[in-house]
């Protein structure tokens, strides 16, 4: 029997072209179904080729050199793998079939559905052949132009808050998963590795923050995370510093500095554990209570400017940064053993002010050109912290770090990024975004990998960080978890595998493509958490451009790319996209060419997509 389907008619501005028609058989369950390509001038058919195979038809020479004029494709509708969702277009016909009657058949025959639905359409064996078209036409086919869509035009000069920040980096910190990672077989290590910090092969991620460890005692801290015992180098006050702990760590650390990352900070999660009031690295007995003991300020000092040091002379990592506190005044921190712990530890403002003081002492009496970085609050509690320290501190502090998270993915104000940022600037001092992650956040992998998307554009255009670093980017699997931007178990007995969850591809949007020095220009108003501007300033010809969309309807967004990127004006341009979707992952689309500088590209409904715009 021959399968009834369903068709699509598109209509293309070349005076000349072909027809091009996928026709499904189905004769019997056991026989491969077959597709048959038949190309029609205005002379009739030119020729008619038979593929049984989707990597023949994949292949099809006639779509690398014809003008296309009408291009007919008609539903595969029983190889069901190509597609999740039923096709959108209602009129249905038998073999060979065509609902092609010039312009008025697009709107006499076509019946869009839901957007989302032709999307996933787009995917698949369909979208392969799409782009191919588009390649064939140098990005003449655009499928999407006979989707209907919302038009805006985004005017870049009004959009922007009339200020820009040179951009330094992505980054995660190592702790505990490179604790983990650090002691698999070389070649799985690699494969990690590579994923997070190789430009090509992965992120890109460009900052290491290490953590020196507390130590723990795990006859006391029983309930510690699986890996989050970070070794110590440094057991008791009149011990002597062991140099090889913390190994899985650190080789993680050369193996990152071995891709390129060039920005390295270390910070701490707590006092070594003798140094502690409770003898625990997890808190105090009680929460909010101090744990480091007033008179092992000048000790601990001591010891996390050594670890700076003996890195630098060992290892050739040079620190730029100190980070010596992680979350203090959130009251986090206290011995439960009723739950799985980490490393922690509360500091009043008073104690901050002294600790600092003591830190850049021991810094400066080692000869240690790195800078200390503070205090690491979650951004609500930032402004509070800034105003208790004294002069001296502020002085002391090169950089300020923030931690935004956010209890719920609908509670972005809760961040006072706004707040920070002109406390901060009132300072003149560099601001980063040190940690993150999902947090409480529940709904669909997509739909929270999109939210991320949104929170890290309010960090770049609202908080005006000039570093972005994500806080466990290997995270073991779990039902509804989306900490992580890779999952894998930490097991060491187990066949080794990840997973690249939606997060990953989201993350990579950002970290490849703006890159550590180009200029970014921020985004004020409604669109600052669904678009990111960047500007490589080595020429003013490229524009990095990332649109975050949740919404259900295409969009198409025109911009005069010339606007920030000047020497744009003038010749030839292209614009390259990359989008992820629900079954995208940071795919490559057609490169478009335009002879201005005015672009207009198309948004899927939710989706990310990040434009780059260079000269031909």
């Amino acid at each position: 029997m021959i399968h009834v389907m369903r068709a699509f008619t598109y209509l293309l501005p070349a005076d000349k072209g072909i027809k091009f028609e996928l026709v499904s058989h189905q004769r019997c369950e056991r026989q491969s179904q077959k597709c048959t390509c038949s190309f029609q001038t205005r002379s009739g058919v030119r020729a008619l080729e038979t593929f049984h195979s989707m990597e023949q038809l994949h292949n099809c020479h006639h779509l690398c050199g014809n003008p296309l004029r009408r291009v007919h494709i008609a539903d595969l509708s029983i190889m069901r793998n190509f597609w999740r969702h039923e096709p959108v277009v209602s009129r249905t016909v038998g073999m060979n079939g065509s609902c092609s009657e010039g312009n008025r058949g697009i709107r006499e025959h076509w019946q869009v559905g839901a957007p989302s639905a032709l999307s996933n359409l787009m995917n698949g064996f369909l979208g392969d052949c799409v782009k191919q078209l588009q390649s064939a036409t140098a990005g003449g086919f655009n499928l999407w132009t006979f989707v209907p869509a919302k038009a805006e035009f985004l005017d870049l000069s009004r959009e922007l808050t009339g200020t820009t920040f040179v951009w330094e980096g992505w980054g995660t910190s190592l702790c505990w998963w490179a604790n983990f990672v650090g002691g698999l077989p070389e070649s799985d290590m690699n494969f990690v590795l590579d994923l997070l910090f190789d430009q090509q092969k992965g992120l890109g991620l460009t900052i290491a923050r290490y953590n020196i460890g507390g130590g723990a005692d795990l006859s006391v801290d029983t309930n510690l995370r699986p890996f989050a015992a970070i070794p110590g180098f440094l057991s008791s006050a009149d011990g002597k510093y062991d140099w090889s702990a913390d190994e899985r760590q650190r080789n993680v650390l050369l193996g990152a500095k071995a891709r390129g990352v060039d920005t390295f900070e270390a910070f701490s999660n707590s006092p070594p554990r003798w140094m502690t009031l409770s003898g625990s690295v997890t808190g105090n007995y009680k929460r909010g209570q101090d744990n480091l003991d007033v008179q092992h300020y000048e000790a601990f000092a001591d010891y996390l400017t050594e670890v700076v040091l003996h890195y630098k002379n060992e290892w050739n990592v040079n620190f730029d940064y100190l980070a010596p506190f992680n979350e203090p005044v959130e009251g986090f921190w206290n011995i439960n053993r009723k739950k799985p712990a980490q490393e922690g530890c509360n500091f009043s403002i008073a104690a901050i002010n002294k600790i600092i003081c003591k830190l850049k002492e021991s810094l400066a009496q080692k000869g240690l050109s790195t800078e200390i970085s503070g205090v690491d609050s979650w951004s609500f509690n930032t402004a509070r912290v800034l105003r208790g320290l004294d002069e001296a501190t502020i002085q002391n502090i090169s950089r300020v770090n923030v931690h935004t998270y956010i209890p719920f993915v609908q509670r972005e104000g809760d961040a006072k990024r706004t707040e920070v940022r002109r406390i901060v600037g009132g300072l003149k001092k560099k601001l980063w975004m040190s940690e993150y992650g999902p947090l409480h956040w529940r709904g669909s992998e997509l739909d929270v990998a999109l939210a991320v998307a949104r929170h890290i554009s309010l960090d770049i255009n609202e908080l005006q960080a000039s570093a972005w670093c994500y806080w466990q980017v290997l995270e073991v699997p779990g039902k509804n978890f989306y900490w992580g931007l890779l999952h894998a178990e930490f097991e060491y007995n187990l066949s080794f595998s990840v997973e690249l969850k939606k997060q990953y591809y989201i993350m990579m949007h950002f970290s490849r493509w703006i890159r550590p020095g180009f200029v970014i220009y921020p985004v004020e108003g409604n669109r600052g958490n669904s678009l990111v501007i960047a500007v490589d300033p080595s020429s003013y010809a490229t524009l990095v451009i990332v649109l975050t969309s949740t919404s259900d309807i295409f969009r198409d967004i025109s911009f005069d790319a010339s606007a920030v990127a000047h020497n744009l004006r003038e010749g030839q341009i292209q614009a390259a996209l990359v989008r992820t979707s629900a079954t995208e992952n940071h795919e490559q689309l057609p490169t478009l060419r335009f002879e201005s500088p005015i672009l207009t590209v198309r948004i899927a409904p939710k989706s990310i997509t990040t434009v780059i715009v260079s000269r031909v």
